[in-house]
């Protein structure tokens, strides 16, 4: 079954505009290199208040554990950037991206 990943950011003051282009970056490179990353998506409330929402959809656990466990995998960088992150990991039931589901 699919695994989707949710999480919530909220940027410190000031840090908006580099958490977004990092965590452009990072979907961006999931997207293309991580096998079983069938989808990232980043939002950002239509009034902005410093939240930016990243969507994950996922193969299956192996395919997160695969990215978890790759070389230089880290989330450190986030503390120069977040004031508060929420994650929430749902088992996905239907998805245009995920036909199997």
């Amino acid at each position: 079954m699919p695994i989707g990943v949710y999480i919530e950011f909220e940027a410190l003051p000031g840090r908006f505009d580099g958490l977004m282009q990092r965590l452009r970056e990072e979907s961006e490179h999931c997207m293309r290199h991580d096998e079983g990353c069938l989808r990232m998506e980043l939002a950002v409330p239509q009034k902005p208040d410093g939240r930016i929402m990243l969507i994950e959809l996922w193969r299956d656990e192996a395919a997160i554990e695969l990215h978890r466990n790759q070389p230089g995998h880290s989330h450190d960088w986030q503390k120069d950037y977040i004031a508060s992150k929420r994650v929430a990991v749902c088992n996905v039931v239907a998805s245009p991206a995920a036909p199997e589901a």
